[in-house]
């Protein structure tokens, strides 16, 4: 279950499209993902979250563990294959809230607890490398990062304690959660950024197939 923390919620929300590369344009160019769960206790949890492409609000999510709203905004994907992304988007939420139980009762947790997750990838001028980045931040305080150049998590600047540790530990053992991470973070993202913000801000501009 701890393997899940990390690994599936950026896989929910992209689909792996055959893409076309397009030329630059104007404007912003990233993707940004973020999470916010807040925690009564080890069982009552408060999801919300959205994605913004390029400045624009694509997805939102928001409601208790065992009913959250998630909506699509922007027409991406298709119903059929929206409803199989929503299933698999609940399933991961039901995931992370056995994660923190899980982490609760094996090093203890303090609640309330507010978790939360940003994640993307940003698209520089052309020729330069992309930007990509997951961060996670546990009552308001960085907890731990993800570094793409060794496909590796690390602890954010407070002081270490047996919680931190233990997470580390987990995060740092799969390949789930590095090395395909990584992969969604520097190819998936960004081509998905290329894809939708680069298309449709440069219509009537050069595409190459």
């Amino acid at each position: 279950m701890l393997t899940t923390l990390l690994s599936l919620l950026p896989l929910l929300l992209l689909p792996r499209w055959a893409l076309c590369s397009q030329e630059a344009s104007d404007g912003p160019r990233y993707l940004h993902m973020i999470q916010v769960s807040y925690f009564r206790n080890p069982s009552q949890v408060w999801h919300r979250g959205n994605a913004t492409l390029g400045g624009v609000l694509t997805h939102v999510l928001e409601g208790p563990g065992n009913n959250v709203s998630i909506q699509q905004l922007q027409p991406f994907q298709e119903p059929e294959s929206w409803a199989l992304t929503k299933n698999s988007l609940n399933r991961y939420l039901q995931e992370f809230l056995g994660l923190v139980q899980v982490v609760h009762h094996e090093r203890g947790v303090a609640f309330p607890l507010t978790i939360r997750c940003f994640l993307g990838c940003e698209l520089p001028p052309e020729g330069l490398k992309a930007r990509v980045f997951f961060e996670v931040a546990v009552n308001g305080s960085s907890f731990m990062n993800f570094q793409p150049k060794t496909a590796s998590w690390t602890a954010g600047p407070q002081a270490p304690s047996r919680v931190v540790t233990y997470a580390l530990e987990q995060l740092n053992k799969y390949n789930r959660t590095r090395y395909e991470l990584r992969e969604f973070l520097q190819v998936t993202c960004v081509q998905y950024v290329q894809k939708h913000i680069t298309g449709n801000n440069s219509k009537g501009g050069r595409r190459r197939c």
